[in-house]
């Protein structure tokens, strides 16, 4: 069967000296493997997607198991993701995020996927806060991994007002307000800023497709990260290879 597809390449391997098997996350939210015959090749029509991301119209057969590639139309280039080492960085964690959440569930595929992928990559583009938009996205996928952020009230009394708002509990699962510290509460929690908890709390929330731009400091984006990668760590267990690409700019 023929299909035409938009996707992201995720993935490439050398198959022999002149082709290469891709993976590519499609518009449905799942990886497929295809094979591509003289990718190697100097006048290879696949050359575009040597290197870098691009949100790519692939034209492929596929029955079962491997696909074979026929034709290749970018559709987006990302040329600044692709030629800022940081920016880059940022993409390939995130990537990685969406791609290992399809690799432990495949079953659970989703069109969000590629959804998260795409506006990613495109905040990325435009030149948006690179923590803010790999916060954002890896906020959008804690759901899929099984855990939740609970940064809406005080775990202890139900308070709302965020600017009360000064730790994050492991022990009670939720933030806390200064109204309730002590060293019962405090025990197993981290200090974070009400500026931090209240970005958390609005990507939370916010509908990917409404978002037009990240935009904070530097500081500010790099404090949300490490607080969201606190998250992952508590309550999901999963490694990001890429997590030490950003962290050693």
């Amino acid at each position: 069967m023929i299909y035409q597809q938009r996707g992201i390449m995720i993935r490439q391997t050398n198959y022999s000296e002149t082709s290469r098997i891709i993976t590519i996350l499609n518009e449905d939210g799942m990886s497929v493997p295809l094979m591509a015959r003289g990718f190697n090749k100097p006048k290879s029509p696949f050359i575009v997607l040597r290197q870098g991301f691009r949100e790519v119209l692939f034209t492929y057969n596929r029955f079962k198991g491997i696909g074979t590639l026929n034709e290749v139309d970018v559709v987006q280039q990302f040329k600044h993701v692709n030629n800022d080492f940081e920016v880059y960085s940022c993409a390939v964690y995130m990537m990685e995020m969406i791609t290992k959440a399809i690799e432990d569930a495949p079953e659970d595929v989703t069109a969000e996927y590629y959804r998260l992928a795409v506006k990613g990559l495109e905040l990325f583009e435009a030149g948006n806060s690179k923590y803010g938009v790999l916060s954002l996205i890896a906020i959008k996928m804690l759901k899929y991994y099984g855990a939740e952020l609970n940064v809406d009230e005080c775990a202890v009394c139900g308070n709302r007002n965020y600017r009360q708002f000064s730790h994050y509990s492991f022990k009670y699962h939720g933030v806390l307000c200064n109204n309730c510290l002590t060293d019962e509460t405090t025990a197993r929690s981290n200090l974070i800023s009400n500026r931090v908890l209240y970005l958390a709390a609005y990507m939370k929330h916010v509908k990917i497709d409404d978002i037009e731009s990240v935009k904070m400091s530097d500081e500010n984006g790099r404090m949300l990260l490490k607080f969201i990668e606190l998250i992952y760590d508590e309550y999901t267990g999963v490694f990001f290879k890429a997590r030490k690409m950003v962290h050693m700019e």
